[in-house]
């Protein structure tokens, strides 16, 4: 009798250790088990970095002050890994620039890990999508100073992808200063204008400008940009870079 029950307790003993690996084994479903994700964060241009991860019922989110390495439980699902460094971002992960300020310094990434293994690694690089203009306004005293410069634009945030956001985008530059423009694309209006306290004295396309210079709004970390108007009392000479235009102006002292 003895032998009879040791015999009909074994089965029971193996499938109950089996049961345990046949659950998250190879050939079996593997949504529901988690993985390690190591998460690589590196040359941080700005800090802090906000990092959000998220999957299906899934949210982590961490902020880092420096270049670091840490690792994450997540589901073999697969999630999604944003990070933005600079400004604050909205819960779809954009960030929008308020009607008369300058563009914030907005460094962004966002990838998708799609299905994981047990373990998998990714490397955060935030990306530059703004350029800093620098404006040098040289002129006569006798041109009816004070005179600054309103820049106006069609961009007015950027997707959590680094996408230019339709809108308007506006801000007072006077001479000497900067301001920050957000990431353009081919078909977005960038304007300038050189404003006295009476009136325009000339407005003019600013992105062809950009684009006759050879400025690259599709870079991954775009460059800043020195910008120098010089005045008299029939042109104004604008120059970027190497490149340098006249453009006859009307000014009635």
């Amino acid at each position: 009798m003895i032998m009879v029950k040791s015999r009909r307790a074994v089965p029971g003993i193996l499938l109950s250790l089996f049961l345990p690996v046949a659950s998250c084994g190879v050939k079996e479903d593997r949504s529901a088990c988690p993985a390690d994700l190591t998460i690589t964060v590196k040359d941080l241009p700005s800090a802090p970095a906000d990092i959000l991860i998220i999957g299906q019922e899934f949210d982590f989110r961490k902020t880092v002050l420096c270049d670091t390495t840490f690792e994450v439980r997540v589901p073999n699902s697969g999630v999604e890994i944003r990070a933005v460094s600079g400004a604050s971002a909205r819960p779809d992960g954009s960030v929008l620039i308020p009607q008369g300020f300058d563009s914030p310094p907005v460094y962004l990434f966002r990838t998708f890990t799609g299905a994981l293994k047990d373990t998998a690694s990714v490397r955060i690089v935030l990306r530059k999508h703004f350029c800093t203009m620098t404006l040098r306004v040289d002129g006569p005293a006798g041109l009816g100073e004070p005179y600054w410069a309103q820049v106006h634009g069609s961009v007015s945030g950027l997707s959590a992808w680094g996408e230019p956001i339709p809108g308007e985008y506006s801000y007072r530059l006077d001479a000497g200063l900067s301001c920050r423009l957000p990431r353009q694309r081919q078909e977005d209006r960038l304007w300038l204008d050189i404003v006295m306290p009476d009136r325009v004295v000339r407005s003019f396309a600013l992105d062809n400008y950009l684009l006759k210079a050879g400025y690259d709004w599709t870079a991954w970390d775009l460059s800043d940009i020195p910008l120098t108007i010089s005045l008299s009392v029939t042109a104004l000479v604008l120059q970027i870079g190497s490149l340098q235009e006249v453009i006859p102006i009307d000014i009635v002292i």
